[in-house]
């Protein structure tokens, strides 16, 4: 784990803090394992007292963390509002893990993203499409190179492209149950934005989140208090934007009609990689079937056991982004490497990049520079994705 004479790097108590929580211990439990009083790590932690190096190599230790985690310094960046996807069972306990666990992993992308020289996100102004998911999606299809009615042949390495980070196993116990799918942290102090997702999802459930929480990074990139709901307006359009990157609007007016039964949803999920749930809602949306249609769908969801295990599998999307960066800067074997000198434990950065990723960037499609094209007025690029199918 290395010394504090060898790291020699000043010490923060507040990451007693963020090992508490990324652990989810209370201070009397930490307490208890690095043996020291409560009183006296509730100091430390405020910046009362300073940390002592023996505290440090003992909490090193125990979990398993480089001595370098407790000279991280704090920034605005981790405590930016943050945003979930979510179901309304998910729990405040999990939500304070998943931050701070969001809040190292952002580092590893933004540290490594920059220091590997790939693009910054050049991410739309909602202002210049009057706040319409819609357009904005429209916007970013035709700059991705997509025609009206194409799909997108992976979601997660067209995020990549724009500049997005992409981690999708951001927490070890992140396996279903818990209610949320997704995070992200949008602030305008950064222009290398990351989209986490959480729980072991579907294929087609993992293409909508990490293009869901990429609306937040645009939308949502000025928020300074919590989005109320799960109901919200903000979640409303988080999941219009992702929906209509994934399924165009001429898509479903040509192929879902008031008549259509729930197995007929099936093909389009096969064409554009969105889960049957989803084209429902969003035929919905669109007034392509009535509110009473689309109640009675729903009902037959539920009753088929669609909403746990649909038909037509959608295959896994693997990032690729920051498994690459991170090898291009800390070389062919960079997990222990970058663990000392950025502060992270090991497993993390292992889990986050998949143990390393075969593929490339490079290898995926050329990279999107948003605002270049934008400059370029109208004109679609027509250069092939070269993405890989889902």
């Amino acid at each position: 784990m290395g010394s504090p004479d060898e790291d020699a790097r000043d010490f923060h108590g507040q990451r007693l803090t963020a090992l508490r929580e990324v652990f989810g211990l209370t201070q009397t439990a930490l307490a208890e394992r690095i043996e020291v009083s409560q009183s006296f790590l509730s100091q430390v932690e405020r910046g009362a007292r300073p940390i002592p190096d023996a505290l440090v190599v003992a909490a090193s230790g125990e979990f398993g963390l480089p001595v370098s985690f407790f000279s991280v310094p704090p920034t605005p960046l981790d405590v930016a509002q943050a945003t979930f996807r979510k179901t309304a069972r998910a729990g405040a306990k999990d939500e304070q893990r998943l931050l701070r666990l969001y809040n190292e992993a952002a580092r590893l992308f933004r540290t490594v993203s920059e220091q590997s020289g790939y693009i910054e996100a050049n991410l739309p102004e909602p202002a210049d499409y009057d706040h319409d998911p819609e357009a904005i999606a429209r916007a970013m299809r035709r700059h991705a190179g997509l025609d009206d009615e194409a799909p997108v042949l992976n979601a997660t390495r067209c995020l990549e492209r724009f500049g997005f980070g992409v981690v999708d196993r951001l927490d070890e116990h992140g396996h279903g149950g818990r209610g949320h799918t997704g995070i992200s942290r949008p602030s305008r102090l950064t222009s290398r934005p990351l989209v986490a997702l959480v729980e072991d999802v579907p294929g087609a459930v993992k293409r909508l989140t990490v293009l869901h929480e990429a609306y937040h990074w645009i939308a949502d990139r000025d928020r300074c208090s919590p989005i109320a709901s799960t109901r919200s307006p903000e979640e409303h359009h988080a999941f219009r934007f992702a929906a209509a990157f994934l399924l165009p609007e001429e898509v479903v007016r040509g192929r879902v009609s008031e008549s259509l039964n729930l197995h007929g949803y099936l093909p389009i999920k096969a064409d554009y990689g969105i889960s049957v749930g989803a084209i429902i809602r969003r035929a919905h949306d669109l007034n392509v079937i009535s509110s009473q249609r689309y109640r009675s769908l729903s009902i037959q969801l539920s009753s088929q056991g669609w909403r746990t295990d649909e038909p037509v599998e959608v295959a896994d999307e693997r990032p690729l982004l920051l498994s690459q960066a991170l090898s291009q800067v800390y070389g062919s074997q960079p997990n222990a490497r970058a663990s000392h000198v950025l502060g992270l434990a090991p497993g993390w950065i292992h889990r986050w990049t998949h143990g390393g990723a075969r593929d490339t960037i490079e290898n995926s499609g050329a990279v999107i520079d948003f605002a270049a094209a934008r400059r370029q007025g109208s004109r679609r690029e027509h250069a092939s994705l070269g993405l890989s199918r889902y």
